[in-house]
């Protein structure tokens, strides 16, 4: 353990404390922007950031700073707001679920560092996706490109002995291109992110993912309106990923569970169709959501939601995790150093099923297959939602028919887990994004297999 480290931590427990942490980043990035083949914006900036979190006779105090110097000072900080809060609120009794102590040296390695990139290719994977973008069609009449990355090292310690550093990398590419046919305009996107390394973007080629934003927004200006009322719907991973994000996951936050959710109390309930498995697993390969250790040093790991509907876990941190006289399930996670843990999702998503694609749908007659994400809203107290989808196909007699846009869904997050009767057979856990909470963002995947929904409140303009 760094020795200034070690000294801060042994010296706030020297004062009384229960148990403290210190989380430090020190990090580099690049960010640029692109409108309609003009650089509208490039930065490159370091920055540092350190966060102590003290635990003081059940109370939280937490400080943080952007200099290395004041570490002293900040921890000091630190156990006085706990031991005002506790002195002010003698009824709060935080106890933290034990976890493993680890010391760990994690050393990434990528097949092309980022930090051997120069600023002119980064240029360059924007200026390609603009020719891809534009190229598709005299109808694109407007393309906006976006790249980010940053490289980091990172510390986290504790004084039950835990020190863990790692060197993770990062990279964002967003295209949104604008297709115009007389006084029809259409939007639609596409993009690529990862903790892999920019090797990831290189092989998925900046080029195509720019094109493939343009050929989405070209066909949306051939689909209609959609249908409104109950009918059976067919979920594309993309739709089915935000459903369990938004609908299951946040209820499923074990500070949510805690509180008032849909699912509080309910552990051990058959809430959903036989069909239905769901989990959140921050192991999976390279992911958006993915992480080795999460932001109290607690292992990441798998952690299965639902299991054939029943209602099996919440998602933890160390905290929620002793009021509830559990393990930590690794989802304690903080935007950065400068913000305090809190119960956050990693890669949640539907669990594969047995059907194949073509049986999914020949089992509707009357219907429709809903694809792509444009926002909405949930009430996880509730337990109602609203999603807009960006396109989707009526489906007659089991096949795709007439193109539609701008559908939308909503009724009862339970009746929808009720109502589950088709899952496929194949996994897609490539839908990411930023999850917001309590003011933090924190990356984030989900997906699943193609689902069948029995009966969905399908909202159009027709």
């Amino acid at each position: 353990m760094d020795v200034q480290i070690k000294r801060v931590l042994e010296a706030v427990m020297a004062k009384g404390a229960n148990y403290a942490d210190i989380r430090c980043s020190d990090n580099s990035s690049t960010n640029i922007t692109q409108k309609n083949g003009k650089i509208e914006d490039m930065t490159t900036g370091k920055s540092f950031a350190l966060g102590i979190r003290v635990l003081y006779k059940g109370s939280w105090g937490f400080a943080s700073t952007n200099d290395m110097s004041e570490i002293d000072s900040v921890s000091d900080t630190a156990f006085r707001i706990a031991k005002s809060i506790q002195a002010s609120n003698n009824n709060n009794d935080i106890v933290l679920a034990d976890a493993k102590t680890v010391e760990k040296t994690i050393v990434n390695k990528y097949e092309r560092d980022i930090k051997d990139v120069s600023i002119d290719d980064k240029v360059l994977f924007i200026n390609d996706g603009y020719k891809a973008a534009t190229g598709a069609s005299s109808e694109i009449k407007s393309v906006h490109i976006s790249y980010s990355d940053a490289h980091a090292k990172k510390v986290f310690a504790n004084s039950e002995g835990a020190y863990i550093t790692s060197n993770p990398q990062y990279f964002r590419y967003y295209v949104f291109s604008n297709a115009r046919r007389g006084e029809r305009i259409e939007q639609s996107h596409d993009r690529c992110a990862s903790f892999s390394g920019i090797g990831e973007l290189i092989q998925k080629d900046p080029a195509k993912i720019a094109s493939s934003a343009s050929q989405k927004a070209l066909k949306l200006l051939e689909a209609e309106l959609p249908p409104s009322g109950t009918m059976p719907a067919i979920l594309h991973p993309e739709v089915g990923g935000v459903f369990v994000h938004e609908a299951v996951g946040h209820a499923s936050e074990a500070d949510h569970a805690l509180r008032e959710s849909i699912f509080t109390s309910k552990l051990g309930d058959t809430l959903g169709s036989e069909k239905l498995n769901i989990v959140d697993d921050a192991t999976l390969n390279e992911k958006h959501g993915s992480y080795k250790y999460d932001d109290e040093g607690v292992r990441g790991k798998k952690t299965q939601i639902f299991k054939k509907g029943v209602l099996e876990s919440y998602m933890h941190s160390r905290e929620t995790a002793g009021a509830m006289g559990v393990e930590s399930t690794g989802n304690g996670r903080a935007q950065s150093p400068e913000f305090m843990p809190i119960v956050r999702m990693s890669n949640t998503y539907f669990e594969k099923g047995d059907m194949g694609h073509d049986e999914l749908f020949e089992g509707v007659k009357k219907g429709i297959y809903m694809a792509g994400f444009k926002g909405g809203q949930v009430d996880t107290t509730g337990g109602t939602f609203t999603f807009g989808v960006e396109y989707g196909y009526l489906i007659e007699n089991g096949k795709k028919t007439k193109l539609v846009k701008d559908c939308a869904m909503s009724g009862q997050i339970l009746d929808v887990l009720k109502n589950i009767d088709g899952v496929g057979n194949k996994l897609y856990v490539d839908s990411l994004g930023y999850c917001g909470k309590n003011g933090q963002m924190v990356p984030v995947c989900d997906g699943g297999p193609y689902l069948r929904v029995n009966n969905l409140l399908v909202g159009g303009q027709k």
